[in-house]
């Protein structure tokens, strides 16, 4: 627990408590590092910059997605350089959170290192559904540096799911992937979630889990997508409180 003394800006204490904190968050226990993540939160965003200097030298990635806990706790876009920096670290994680992170700031800074990810990501041929090209794919989205393509239909159809955000009823979703598909957009993926007053559980489904082979001709890949979407979707019957997320790509994504 944080003493009063230590919340105060102007404490002579709070530096050297900051620096130790932050060297807690590379500790093996857990109740020490998640200790230590909650003290820095309660401190205030004074420790965005000692935090964001020490964060590229820390040893365990652990520590490093503590970090970017914190930092996106304040939103400050102090911490962008650190999370630019976070973007090639070797472990996958921290590349995935560092994404999601520079796209909360909304600062088109992190774009040149995103666009070196996908570059990196298209020469190791990264599948498109993979954890990683996915949240490349919303960061560039969220940075206005890629057009999400959104079909009529599907723009029509969508709601939001209680607090899974935006989603599809199940009554809709054959249409809906038939719509991506009459529009070039291939569906990588289905999330059924059951919402019951404002939050949504994930229920497992039939997944075909067909690898799609994107080096095809593009047609091909659209077409085999939306096999694969429909089996799926007919795996599942509809309900009024069973929603959808949906992942779609274009050919300028591959």
């Amino acid at each position: 627990m944080v003493s009063p003394e230590v919340r105060r800006a102007d404490s002579p204490t709070v530096t050297d408590e900051i620096a130790r904190l932050i060297r807690l968050l590379d500790d093996d226990s857990t109740d020490v590092y998640e200790g230590a993540r909650f003290s820095l939160m309660a401190i205030g965003p004074e420790v965005v910059a000692p935090l964001a200097a020490a964060v590229g030298s820390m040893e365990s990635p652990v520590g490093q997605l503590c970090a970017i806990q914190v930092f996106d706790h304040f939103g400050d876009a102090a911490a962008l350089p650190a999370l630019i920096g976070l973007l090639g670290s070797e472990d996958e994680t921290v590349r995935i959170w560092s994404m999601w992170s520079v796209a909360g700031l909304g600062d088109r800074e992190a774009l040149p290192a995103l666009w070196a990810a996908h570059r990196r990501l298209r020469a190791a041929g990264e599948p498109p559904d993979s954890g990683e090209a996915d949240a490349l794919r919303s960061a560039l989205t969220e940075l206005g540096a890629r057009q999400e393509v959104l079909p009529p239909l599907t723009a029509s159809s969508q709601t939001t799911a209680g607090d899974r955000g935006r989603a599809w009823p199940s009554e809709r979703l054959a249409d809906v992937v038939n719509d991506l598909a009459d529009h070039d957009q291939a569906v990588l993926g289905l999330r059924f979630w059951l919402v019951f007053r404002g939050r949504g559980a994930s229920i497992n489904h039939e997944r075909l889990r067909r690898p799609l082979d994107v080096d095809r001709p593009w047609r091909q890949v659209v077409e085999d997508a939306r096999e694969t979407a429909l089996i799926e979707v007919a795996s599942v019957p509809p309900r009024p409180d069973l929603f959808a997320t949906v992942e779609w790509i274009d050919r300028d994504d591959v």
